[in-house]
């Protein structure tokens, strides 16, 4: 019941920070995915099931937040959130070039997918799209591993556990 609850609360924040402070950045040209962002650091820290779960409701909440098809976004981030728990338990977590890595596959994928349907298939041949995309790939891997950094120093020790020994058994 204590995960779902910051589950929920965390998914708020997100969606709260998304439609204030990071839509003034979008204005200015430099994207945030914040859904992303919160999937990967959510799915790093509670694993597959609860990381697609914070996915779906990541997704859901996105969709009817930008008023598009719902559940496009939900299957994405579910699929992430799934991906990256799952990955959690045979990585060094607490690693930035780790965290960067995942951070930008999943920013990539996210917005590959994402672009496919608002643009088609089409968005490789154009300029504009391609450069958003990385330029969002970036700024999203970056600010990502600078909020984990300032979380490890707020909270002054690793923010994630240690992985099990056995933990490649269980694949």
């Amino acid at each position: 019941m204590k995960a779902l609850r910051a589950l929920i609360v965390v998914a708020a924040v997100v969606l709260v920070l998304r439609s204030t402070w990071l839509a003034a950045l979008a204005v200015r040209g430099v994207w945030v995915d914040a859904a992303v962002l919160a999937t990967v650091l959510w799915s790093l820290r509670e694993r597959e099931s609860w990381g697609a779960t914070f996915g779906f409701v990541m997704g859901l909440a996105t969709d009817l937040d930008a008023g598009r098809l719902l559940g496009r976004q939900a299957l994405a981030l579910s699929l992430l959130g799934y991906a990256v728990g799952r990955l959690s338990g045979t990585l060094v977590r607490d690693s930035v070039r780790t965290q960067f890595a995942l951070l930008a596959v999943a920013t990539l994928l996210h917005q590959a997918y994402g672009l496919s349907f608002e643009v088609g298939v089409a968005w490789l041949s154009q300029w504009f799209w391609v450069r958003q995309v990385m330029v969002t790939t970036l700024v999203t891997s970056v600010a990502g591993v600078l909020l984990l950094g300032l979380l490890r120093r707020v909270r002054g020790r690793p923010l994630f556990d240690d992985v099990p020994v056995d933990a490649g058994k269980a694949l």
